[in-house]
């Protein structure tokens, strides 16, 4: 008896794992980096949360940046976002912001940036102009 309600717990108890992984889907944002209107291959692009870009201009440098991506052939950066690491976990407020930057190889000059708003189990797309 004790064998079949330790298996049905855990039948249950992993269900509930894989429906709330399942209810919002992915979380994701492409940052396409373009320049003259053609993507740019091989472009890190870098990701800061709200409050470290919004709090000190001196946090907009590469060593500061949350996550890093390099653009693929098509120009673009997918950031998956995880749902308790990135994303406001707030009920009022269930929106996230993101900034993203490029900046010239090896140094902390920035050639781009933009913003994007974000719910859980949305994909957005935005685009750097070089």
């Amino acid at each position: 008896m004790k064998k079949v309600l330790l298996i049905l717990l855990t039948v249950v108890f992993g269900l509930t794992f894989v429906g709330c992984e399942s209810k919002g889907g992915k979380t994701a944002i492409e940052v396409q980096v373009v320049k003259s209107n053609a993507p740019q291959s091989g472009v890190s692009v870098y990701m800061f949360k709200e409050n470290s870009w919004i709090n000190s201009t001196a946090f907009r440098t590469p060593f500061y940046a949350d996550k890093t991506v390099v653009t693929d052939h098509a120009g673009v950066a997918r950031f998956e976002l995880l749902d308790v690491v990135d994303l406001n976990p707030e009920l009022i407020n269930p929106q996230t912001t993101f900034y993203f930057a490029t900046f010239k190889d090896g140094t902390d000059t920035m050639t781009g940036q933009t913003a994007v708003t974000i719910k859980k189990g949305e994909t957005k797309q935005v685009t750097i102009r070089l």
